[in-house]
């Protein structure tokens, strides 16, 4: 009987320890990525770009490709009408065959709706090796708002 009740607690102790562990190579690469957030690369980040800044470089024909991660629902009720957009909703986009499509040497500007599927895309994409990523701050709304007749493409 004590040989079961001590197999039993064994058993136990050893699941529980299972149940919080957690992935610790996940963690590490968490940690390499995240301790280079430090206090000065975050007050020097070029992580977001509004949408003025966002404007004048279509209407200076700079080279750049717009991501819109936002779900086909969203796109289908307002869109980026540019020739260098990529819609990929976010849900596809870590597929291999859409991960392919992204340019890798020119700048990405990630769009949502308001700017937070975008900081997570642009996130996971500098940690898989992307470089040249930014967040359209704002989402859509945010390049909306920085379209005006100073900034708009011209035609």
């Amino acid at each position: 009987m004590m040989k079961k009740i001590l197999t039993g607690t064994l058993l136990l102790a050893t699941l529980a320890i299972n149940a919080f562990a957690y992935d610790t190579n996940k963690a590490k690469d968490f940690d390499t990525f995240y301790s280079n957030f430090t206090q000065k690369a975050c007050a020097q980040s070029k992580l977001y770009i509004d949408g003025e800044e966002t404007m004048k470089m279509i209407r200076d024909k700079q080279k750049f490709t717009f991501l819109d991660v936002r779900t086909q629902g969203e796109l289908s009720v307002v869109g980026i009408n540019t020739p260098n957009t990529l819609e990929i909703p976010v849900e596809h986009l870590f597929e291999e065959a859409n991960l392919n499509k992204l340019p890798k040497d020119e700048l990405i500007i990630v769009v949502c709706y308001s700017g937070t599927r975008a900081v997570m895309v642009v996130a996971s994409l500098k940690m898989i090796g992307f470089k040249n990523v930014r967040v359209m701050k704002g989402g859509i709304v945010g390049l909306a708002q920085g379209n005006s007749a100073k900034n708009a493409p011209i035609k």
